[in-house]
This record gives structure tokens, C-alpha cells and sequence, in this order.
């Protein structure tokens, strides 16, 4: 179903559409918040299946409006509103930018290819931005902070505070700065009752040009981007040992031993279980797993019962998985292979949805069902 945003964008010359207003399907945001909630270090629990009902019931094409205020206590407030923001904000900047591997940030440095020094450097103190991320065809790297809010005047200064993390770091190779889109987001949210009554999402997007890199250490850069991407999808999924694999080819420093760790990863992808998803041709084997509203499904395969059982039971059961020959050319860093792989025409099915990096969700129940393989 289609929502609404009153939409502004800086510069205005710059924004991807026209007019006054933007719009995004909640399935959508719920499936960026699968994505999210999944890739951020933490509990993955939930939270992204229970916007539908939080919503004002007027249909689709109406303003993305909650019925009531996301809680009472101020800290309720304060972390509803950024986690769905977050939701948003990776929505919007995967349809309307077209980006679609994303790394989350912490509070360290963050290694893309630790052998060609290839990274994120910090710049001043504070939160850093919340991803750096990439179209699927390894180009438009871009940094980006999102932030919700309730304030009353409108959303500015948390596009202020957005734009503020969004310029804490650089991404820097043997040194030199990369060039960079920076972009700051932030959702104003409307209620149906006792508070703001317009929802509104507000955009700064200028780039940040850096100094020429030789272009083997920006294929380096995008595919450590992928890696993290990946491992980050996974790990909670079940897959911690490739995920740890792909973290550990990223990060080391020495060829020799880089060699040995190219070794385990192949060898750890090639024993992971390969899902298949019935009545599907759009799509080759996946390795992921199920998702609920209560988390990830790791304990045990779920047979086909027991994902029609869950679905009865409104545990909104989703299996979340990467194309298995996406991993493969990231584990052995085939840029080209990636773009031609990814920039490859998918439609998505009456079930199915893509996510243009060689990801799929798909809803689980009596119409579609995962199956194993080997």
C-alpha cells in the first residue's frame, strides 16, 4: 500500500523527483527494516511488521500518518522514532537512489580492504553516519544519516544533526580522499491525534569531492562494501562461520595469509546450506534463512509445515537469503562479475521481492514454501 511524505530537497536542482510530495509502499519500508534491523549489530527482533497497523486506516495514496504518538515516555518516543526513521530513510534511498548494499557504521574504524588501505577514517567525535552504501553496479558511494523526529516546527534540526553525523567521516584509500555523496534524511512523522498532523521527509544531498584512486583500489573499496553487506545479512541468519570468513578476507593485511582465509570462505560457502524457493525461476540458490516477527529462525530447518504453520499463526514468516553465486564473486573479488551479475534485469513475482544486490525476501505460507538443496 502507498504512503505519502511532504518531500524537500537541497539542493532542489538535485532531487530525484518533482513535485511536492513522495511516495513509498509500506512493504517497502517493511522489507528495508528486515534488511536493517538484520544488519545491525543487536537483538533482531521484529519491529519492521507492525507498521501496517500502526498507521492512520485511510488507504493507499494517503499521507504516511500514525494514530497516535509512538508511545508516552520521551525514550520510547526518542527510539521508535530513529528505528523507524532508519526504515525510511534505507526505503527511500533504495528506490529513489537506486542503492542497494549497505555497511553500518560503528564507533571504529571500519576496514573496506585492510591490505590496499582501503577505509573509513573518523574526523571529529560523535555518532558517525549510520551506513555507507552503493548501487548495485559497485558506483554512487555514498554516506548517508538518518534521524526521525516529532518536533512541531518540522524537521530541521534533525537534518541539521543528520548532516552534521553524515560529515564525521571520510572513506580513504593509501590516504586520499574518495568522493562521496553525502546525504542527510530526516522523517517528521504526522499523527491522527495529539501531535504533528503532516508527515514530512526532508532531504540534504550535496557531494563531497575527493582526489583520483587507481581503479583497483576502487574495485577494492565496493567489494569490501559487498562483503560487509553480506556478512552482515547472514550472520544472524545462521551463517555465522562464512560470516566471519568474509569479515576476516576483508580485514587481513598480509597477501600470505589472505590466501589461506580465501581458502576457508570458499570452502565454508560451499557446505552452507542452498535454499531453493518453490514456483520460482527468477532466482538461483540462496543461502539465508527465516525471519519472524519474533526473529530469525536459526535453531533448525523448517520444513514446509512448519512455515505454513507459521504463517497461521501471523508470525509473518519471511525467508531472507543472497544468491549463492553473488557470494562466491564477492568471496573472490570479481568486480565485473558482481556488475553483470547485478545489473542483470529481475522482476519480482507476486511473492518474491529483489533488492537489486542479489537479495530476496520472500513470504512463506501455503503459496510459496523454502525447500532444501545441497
Amino acid at each position: 500500500m502507498t504512503r505519502t511524505f511532504l518531500h524537500s530537497f537541497e539542493p532542489a536542482t538535485a532531487s530525484p523527483i518533482t513535485g511536492t510530495t513522495v511516495d513509498l509502499e509500506v512493504s517497502e519500508i517493511e522489507d528495508a527494516g528486515i534488511r536493517e534491523v538484520l544488519q545491525t549489530p543487536g537483538a533482531a527482533y521484529g519491529a519492521w511488521s507492525i507498521l501496517d497497523a500502526l498507521l492512520a486506516p485511510t488507504g493507499a495514496g494517503t499521507p504516511f500518518i500514525f494514530k497516535e504518538p509512538l508511545g508516552q515516555a520521551r525514550e520510547v518516543k526518542v527510539a521508535l522514532s530513529g528505528l523507524f526513521g532508519r526504515f525510511v530513510a534505507r526505503a527511500y534511498l533504495e528506490r529513489y537512489f537506486n542503492l542497494s548494499i549497505f555497511a553500518h557504521l560503528g564507533s571504529r574504524t571500519i576496514d573496506l580492504d585492510r591490505r590496499r588501505r582501503v577505509k573509513v577514517t573518523r574526523l571529529s567525535r560523535g555518532d558517525l553516519p549510520d551506513w555507507i552504501a552503493c548501487a548495485a553496479d559497485l558506483s554512487s558511494l555514498t554516506v548517508a544519516e538518518a534521524k526521525g523526529c516529532h518536533d512541531v516546527g518540522g524537521p530541521a534540526k534533525a537534518l541539521d544533526r543528520a548532516w552534521t553525523q553524515a560529515g564525521r567521516i571520510n572513506i580513504t584509500a593509501q590516504g586520499r580522499k574518495v568522493t562521496v555523496k553525502r546525504i542527510a534524511i530526516a522523517t517528521r512523522w504526522g499523527m491522527a491525534a495529539a501531535g504533528p498532523t503532516e508527515a514530512h521527509l526532508s532531504v540534504r544531498d550535496p557531494i563531497d569531492e575527493g582526489e583520483p584512486i587507481d581503479p583497483q583500489e576502487k574495485d577494492a573499496l565496493f567489494i569490501g562494501l559487498l562483503r560487509l553487506h553480506i556478512a552482515n545479512l547472514i550472520k544472524p541468519l545462521g551463517h555465522t562461520e562464512l560470516a566471519g570468513a568474509l569479515y576476516r578476507i576483508t580485514h587481513q593485511p598480509f597477501a600470505r595469509r589472505l590466501q589461506d582465509d580465501l581458502g576457508r570462505a570458499r570452502a565454508l560457502l560451499d557446505a552452507a546450506p542452498v535454499r531453493e524457493v518453490e514456483k520460482a525461476t527468477a532466482m538461483g540458490g540462496l543461502i539465508g534463512g527465516i525471519v519472524t516477527r519474533a526473529g530469525p529462525v536459526t535453531d533448525a530447518d523448517a520444513a514446509p509445515a512448519d512455515q505454513e504453520a507459521l504463517a497461521r499463526l501471523n508470525l509473518r514468516p519471511v525467508f531472507v537469503g543472497i544468491e549463492r553465486d553473488l557470494i562466491r564473486a564477492a568471496i573472490d573479488a570479481e568486480p565485473q562479475a558482481v556488475r553483470t551479475r547485478l545489473t542483470q534485469t529481475v522482476h519480482p513475482d507476486e511473492f518474491a521481492r529483489p533488492d537489486r544486490a542479489g537479495g530476496w525476501i520472500v513470504p512463506l505460507g501455503q503459496e510459496r514454501r523454502i525447500t532444501g538443496g545441497a
